[in-house]
């Protein structure tokens, strides 16, 4: 079970609900499954260049395709790159370890896209070499504006298992 406090899963829907209608994207790090902080990370998918949209399944990058480059963030996320290289060096400092990614699904419910899962599945294959324990996908709906729902993933063998999560 992924145990968030109150005061980060409020911050996680405040986040989502900025951003809205783009997709948030942050970091939760924490000891074994009890989170107990985290990090906002900017979405940049707005600024990517057409090469670097290639990344995504060919029916979202369809999709993206056909959008201006700020609706693009309205369906999906890029963390940045630098952005989440000085959370993880905080992470490290503080000693604990990054154990989960979140993001927003401002139009859908919170569970995996096919994009999700094939992000998650690139990020596997380099994750060991960065010495970062295997992560929980946290997704935020805000399909229902008046009340969030938050659920959480392993993403295994391109697979994705809930997690039961709860505020504490």
């Amino acid at each position: 079970m992924l145990s968030i406090p109150s005061d980060i899963w409020d911050d996680m829907i405040e986040h989502a609900r900025a951003l809205d209608p783009h997709e948030c994207c942050g970091i939760l790090a924490g000891t074994d499954d009890a989170i107990t902080g985290h990090y906002r990370i900017t979405n940049i998918l707005a600024n990517m260049s057409e090469a670097e949209l290639a990344r995504f399944d060919q029916a979202k990058l369809s999709d993206l395709k056909q959008l201006s480059p700020e609706e693009r963030a309205d369906i999906a996320f890029q963390m940045d790159a630098q952005e989440m290289s000085q959370a993880q060096k905080d992470i490290r400092q503080k000693g604990v370890t990054l154990r989960a990614f979140y993001h927003s699904h401002t139009f859908s419910p919170a569970r995996p896209s096919t994009t999700d899962i094939k992000i998650a599945m690139e990020f596997e294959s380099y994750r060991e070499k960065l010495n970062i324990p295997e992560p929980v996908h946290v997704i935020i709906s805000l399909q229902d504006k008046t009340t969030p729902v938050i659920r959480a993933y392993r993403i295994q063998d391109s697979t994705a298992t809930e997690v039961p999560v709860e505020r504490r």
